[in-house]
Formats: structure tokens, C-alpha cells, sequence
């Protein structure tokens, strides 16, 4: 063929996105069978590579026509990719030479971490997808997929495709305590159970509960029981939630713990009450886990073979009653009519569910758990409820903290705590991922980063200062912080944001954020702290003497920070002087974060109703400082926009306050949210009648 020949020919197999070529593979693909969404990427690869191949290569001796030769190349090609791939598969561990050792033998570094951690389990994720359950495959694989971060998507790929933990650790260049963290939250109840979901149980048990939304009662809470089975039919249609924000996360026992609990059921020994709460949410009942996620997840978790009892299980040897039965398997009777039984004993120790005795798995999934169900529950009760039954219990610090912060900002603070940055890259341990220290972390920062002046040292009050003051603005902007530093770290500075000093350093990078400067030189200034700015010292101290405070008290916690930001400023030669240009950032900043169509004139306006506000503040206020004078001006533009008056407010506020953050618009943010409720309560007490009170608010 000429070059114009040979063009033409590309142009036609791969016009409107290779459709031409696609058609020519689809036949084939589907020949194949049982190949996942990776496979036919790599595949139309394949057939791309083969369709350059031919066109080169074809010629007029060849006698058939190019498609022909085409068709011929592409088979080849796919029978190669198809028998390497299945000999991978084949190859298995016969590689490894095979020690014994036990499946609880401790591994890396990771407290509770054990072989039977990383080794393939019950949960295969091949053999789940095969099964149909009123889900198309494609779609609950592509669900399960999109639940794991990067690195757990590429590892789920690397096991379909056949490869060993030891290939797919150097494939991704993961270290022995990433693979085994990754591989722990690849297995939990919240990721595992997409691979269950019933979607058409679902469906019905849902028509079911509008049926019955309406019927109301006077109950408060009603006393029942469910078996083992029925509970885990509940948590695979979903007519059970274990997912509520301000519910710790699963994973929080042991393996012990979960072996004790097996044994238990099998023993028949009573297990405390499980609590759920009932809530109407858009005229759909949806019933809450309230206290017994653990039980609950674990049980279901067995029943899949997704773990093994453990060998130090307090009490393994189990006795239960047998039918005795013939070599055909059919019952022997007594003289009466009445099947034989007998007493037998079995050792549970390293046993996966499938591996019980048939009467063991019966006893299993027919043990009752007490139930106890609050009705007709507000966000507020659910709330309530979930801190009253972890009082006392099993629940850290930081669990109970995040109970204090409402619904929806431990929905948020869980989604950032998802994110990569906390999950694979930053210097956290596997189980503070799922112990709450991480959103411990996130809640820290958040405070650091915009409310430093109202530090708090306990948790609890952390969070409830949080709840009462932050907006979900504000933790937009810490999200874009995360992104910020994730895009320009690297691993020596992932390191240094652990759980004790994560949120000393986010709160040093908002007041980075003000400068200007790129984001580089923030990762710059770190690497150099770490070499040798910790102990320069700065106003006859060092960073070192003061970090020998591990104490969160508010004074230690501003001073480091504050300690850090002059030896940042000093690094980076940052300044204080007035920039020429103040004029034309206020205006931005206004047009940014108020209203787009604010002109000169209006800002010049503001600053002189400025000049009027400020009579009856204390001159000495930091709030006039002039590096705050962006997020002034601003609230003034929105005083203007939205109507409201801002004399009293303005008055109070300055006074009762005295510090700003650096972070222009966090600290705007801040002053409206503060003004906006400073407006509620003055008209509140205004209105004398609980229902004009009520419609004031509305209208506020």
C-alpha cells in the first residue's frame, strides 16, 4: 500500500473513536466471555497496535483482503494477551516455598495486624461479582470500585488479573504496612457489602415502609428480637443503616474480640441488647444502628468467610447435639419413631463459618439478639442517643467529640477524612483511620486554621464551639487547603502531618495562604524546619523548647504556631508593608466574595461608613489592624446587599472580639455568620409569642 493508501485505511478503522475497529473486536470480546471493563481497554490496545501492524505490513501478494488479514492479526493477538494472562493466574504461589505458621501471627508495625490480614480470604472479589442478586455485574463491581481510593482500585485490578501480594506490592511500590492497610479497608463491612447489596429487596421493603410512614404512634420505643439470619438479610437490603456520621466506623474490634463473640453465639451466652432508632426522612422510614454496629458487621462479616475465629478465642471447644445418621446420610430412629441423637464437641479455634458443622452454622444464624427500637427520632435524638449508649463504653475521645458536632458536619468531617491525603499519604496509622483519630485530626485543623483565638483543649468542647460558629464554607476551604498541599508534597513533608502536630501545620499553611506566594515554598520552608530552622531560636526560644509542651492548651498551641509563622516570614523573607495595590485586592476580594457587580465607587463608599462604625470600638481593637481591613469592608458590602443593619452588631463584635485570622475569607465568613445570628436573637427577643418568634426567624 502507498502512504495515502495506508492513511486511509487508519482514518477508517479509527473514525468516531475507533468505531469501525471496535465492531471488527466485538465478536471476539464477546467469544472470550468473563472479562472485566480493564480487560477491554487493554484489549482495544491490542487491536489498535494490530491494526498499525497490518497496515504496514499488507501488500497486493497477500491473497485476501485487508480486513481478512486484519481479523486474522487481531485474533493472534487476543489468544496471546488471553493465554499469558491465564498462566499468570495458573502460576499461583508455586513460586513461594510454603512455611506453616499461624494466621494470627502479628505483621508490620500496625497494632492488631495479622496474616490472615493480607492472605486471600472468603471475600473473593471474582466469585462475589458472579453472583446475581438483582444487580447487573458491571454495575455493583463498578460501585465497589469507585468506593476505593487510587491505590486500593489498582490492587483490586492487579488480584482479578491473577497477580501475587508480593508482584502487586512492587507494581504500585507499596511498602509492606501500606499493602496491609489498604488490603484491611478493601475488606470492611462498609466497602464489602456493595458486592451483597439486594437492590430489588430493597425496593419492596422500601414500598413497604412508605405503606406504613403515616401510621403514627405515641411509643417512644418498642422491645423485640431478630435472629442472626434476619439481621444479616437486614444489612444486605440496606433496611438497616450502619453508616449514620456520627456512628464510629466498623473494624474496631480485634480478632480476638470477634472470636469471643462467635463463641459466645455458638454457646448460646446472652450478648447485650442491639439499640436502633427510627427517622422519617422525605416520608421514608429509615432505621438507624444506634449501639451494636460491631455485633452486627462481625456476625455478617462471618457469615462470609471473611475471617477466621481466632486461636487465642477465650473458650474454642464448643458441645452441641447431633442427629445420628447412616452411610446414606438419612436419619437413624429409635424404636419410637424419634431420630437418635448424640453429644459431640467441636473445636471452632481457626474455623471460617462454611468449616462449622452443620448444626453449629443453624445455631449461628438462629441465635436471637434483643432489639430495642426508638421511634419517630429527630436528627437531635439520634444524636443524643448515640452519645448516651457509648457513655462509659469502648467509645475514645475522639469518637464521643464527634457525636458533639452535628449531623451534618460529621458527615463532612468523615468525607474529608476519606481523602487521600489522609488515607495514603500523610504519617497516620492504620488504625487511626478507623479509631476517629483522624477526624479527630480533621476537627483540630479546622479549628487551627480559622478559630485559633477560641482554641479548645477538650475534644467534646472542640467540636460543639465548632458546631455552633462554622459554616460549611469553612471547611471547603480546608478541603482546598489538603488538595493544595497533596498536589506539591511530597513523602519527607506527608510525614511531618501526623496525629499530634497535623493541625500545627495546617494552621501555619492558612497563614501561608495569605502571602501570596506559591505553594512550593511552604513544602521549602517545611524541609528546612526539619534540617534546621527547630531550633533556631526566635525571641530567646526555639520550636524545640516549646514542643517539649505536648500539652493542648491554648497558649502552648498559639505559641508554636505563632512561633512558626516568624520563622516562616523570616525564611521567605515575608513582610508586612501596606501593598500599593490594597485598593484594587479590596475590590477583588468584595466582587469575589460578596457581589460581582460592586464598583470602585461603592467600596469607597464602605470605607466611609468604616469611619462611622468604628466610633465606640476600642482604638487599641486588632481587629482594625490593616491587614484585616479586606474582610471589614466586605461584611460592610454585605450589610448593604442584604438590607441589615449593622451599627449594634459591629459595636459588639469588636469589642467582644480581639484577634482576627489571617485568612481573609474565613475570617468574613466568620463576621457574617456571627452577624446573621446576632440579627436572630435580636429579633427573638422582639417577638413576645412563641409563633410570630418563629416566623421572624424564618424570615431572617
Amino acid at each position: 500500500m502507498t502512504e495515502t493508501e495506508r492513511q486511509e485505511r487508519l482514518e477508517e478503522y479509527c473514525f468516531n473513536n475507533m468505531e469501525k475497529l471496535k465492531q471488527t473486536c466485538y465478536p471476539k470480546i464477546c467469544k472470550i466471555g468473563g472479562i472485566s471493563q480493564k480487560d477491554h481497554d487493554d484489549l482495544h490496545s491490542i487491536a489498535l497496535e494490530a491494526l498499525r501492524d497490518s497496515v504496514e505490513r499488507y501488500n497486493d501478494s497477500h491473497d485476501c483482503k485487508f480486513s481478512t488479514f486484519l481479523n486474522g492479526n487481531i485474533e493472534r493477538k487476543f489468544n496471546t494477551y488471553i493465554r499469558n494472562k491465564n498462566r499468570i493466574k495458573r502460576n499461583g504461589y508455586e513460586d513461594n516455598p510454603i512455611s506453616f505458621v499461624s494466621l494470627d501471627t502479628p505483621i508490620g508495625e500496625e497494632e492488631n495486624a495479622t496474616l490472615s490480614d493480607i492472605i486471600p480470604s472468603g471475600f473473593n472479589i471474582e466469585e462475589e461479582v458472579s453472583k446475581k442478586m438483582g444487580f447487573s455485574i458491571d454495575d455493583k463491581v463498578e460501585k465497589y470500585l469507585n468506593s476505593l481510593s487510587v491505590k486500593q482500585r489498582g490492587i483490586a485490578e492487579l488480584i482479578m488479573e491473577g497477580y501475587r501480594p508480593s508482584e502487586i506490592k512492587e507494581k504500585l511500590k507499596l511498602t509492606e504496612k501500606q499493602y496491609i492497610y489498604y488490603i484491611k479497608d478493601m475488606k470492611s463491612f462498609e466497602k464489602s457489602r456493595v458486592l451483597r447489596y439486594m437492590g430489588y429487596v430493597r425496593i419492596r421493603e422500601e414500598k413497604k415502609m412508605r405503606q406504613e410512614v403515616n401510621t403514627q404512634t405515641l411509643e417512644k420505643n418498642k422491645d423485640d428480637r431478630l435472629s442472626v439470619f434476619s439481621i444479616i438479610k437486614k444489612i444486605d437490603n440496606y433496611t438497616v443503616r450502619f453508616d449514620h456520621p456520627l456512628q464510629r466506623s466498623s473494624e474496631q474490634w480485634d480478632s480476638k474480640m470477634k472470636g469471643n463473640l462467635i463463641s459466645d453465639i455458638l454457646q448460646g451466652n446472652p450478648i447485650p441488647e442491639i439499640v436502633f432508632a427510627e427517622q422519617v426522612i422525605n416520608n421514608l422510614a429509615i432505621v438507624w444502628d444506634i449501639d451494636g454496629k460491631q455485633r452486627c458487621t462481625n456476625v455478617h462479616s462471618y457469615r462470609y468467610d471473611e475471617y477466621r475465629v481466632n486461636k487465642n478465642v477465650t473458650r474454642g471447644d464448643i458441645f452441641y447435639q447431633a442427629i445420628i445418621k447412616d452411610k446414606n446420610g438419612k436419619p437413624i430412629l429409635d424404636k419410637n419413631g424419634f431420630p437418635q441423637s448424640e453429644k459431640r464437641e467441636f473445636d471452632i479455634r481457626g474455623k471460617k463459618f462454611s468449616e462449622l458443622p452443620e448444626e453449629l452454622q443453624d445455631r449461628f444464624l438462629d441465635y436471637d439478639f434483643k432489639i430495642v427500637q426508638y421511634l419517630n427520632c429527630s436528627s437531635e435524638d439520634i444524636a443524643y442517643h448515640i452519645a448516651r449508649y457509648n457513655n462509659g463504653r469502648p467509645m475514645n475521645a475522639s469518637q464521643r467529640g464527634i457525636t458533639r458536632i452535628g449531623e451534618e458536619f460529621a458527615s463532612i468531617v468523615k468525607n474529608i477524612s476519606a481523602m487521600s491525603f489522609f488515607k495514603e499519604l500523610g504519617g497516620y496509622k492504620v488504625s487511626e483511620g478507623k479509631n476517629g483519630t483522624v477526624d479527630r485530626v480533621v476537627v483540630e485543623s479546622v479549628m487551627a486554621t480559622n478559630f485559633l483565638n477560641d482554641w479548645k483543649k477538650k475534644q467534646e468542647d472542640m467540636c460543639e464551639y465548632i458546631k455552633e460558629n462554622a459554616s460549611i464554607e469553612h471547611f471547603e476551604c480546608f478541603e482546598e487547603m489538603v488538595d493544595r498541599i497533596t498536589n506539591v508534597g511530597n513523602e519527607e513533608v506527608y510525614n511531618m502531618f501526623d496525629s499530634k502536630d497535623s493541625f500545627i501545620w495546617f494552621g501555619l499553611f492558612a497563614r501561608f495562604a495569605d502571602t501570596g506566594l506559591e505553594d512550593e515554598k511552604f513544602i521549602e520552608f517545611m524541609k528546612e524546619f526539619t534540617s534546621d530552622l527547630h531550633n533556631k531560636v526566635v525571641d530567646g526560644i526555639s520550636f524545640d523548647d516549646l514542643n517539649g509542651k505536648s500539652t493542648k492548651d491554648k497558649s502552648v498551641v498559639v505559641g508554636k504556631i505563632m512561633h512558626l509563622e516568624k520563622l516562616m516570614q523570616e525564611y521567605l523573607h515575608i513582610t508586612n508593608e501596606e501593598d500599593k495595590t490594597e485598593e484594587i485586592a479590596t475590590l477583588n476580594f468584595v466582587k469575589d466574595n460578596v457581589d460581582k457587580d460592586i464598583t470602585e465607587e461603592d467600596i469607597s463608599d464602605y470605607e466611609e461608613d468604616l469611619q462611622t462604625f468604628i466610633h465606640g470600638v476600642d482604638d487599641k481593637s486588632k481587629l482594625l489592624d490593616g491587614q484585616n481591613h479586606n474582610s471589614i469592608i466586605a461584611i460592610i458590602a454585605y450589610s448593604y446587599e442584604a438590607e441589615i443593619p449593622l451599627d449594634d452588631w459591629f459595636i459588639e463584635f469588636f469589642n467582644r472580639n480581639n484577634t482576627y485570622m489571617r485568612n481573609q475569607k474565613a475570617n468574613y465568613l466568620y463576621m457574617k455568620q456571627d452577624l446573621d445570628k446576632f440579627l436572630n436573637k435580636e429579633k427573638e427577643s422582639y417577638c413576645s409569642i412563641p409563633s410570630i418568634a418563629l416566623r421572624c426567624k424564618a424570615m431572617g
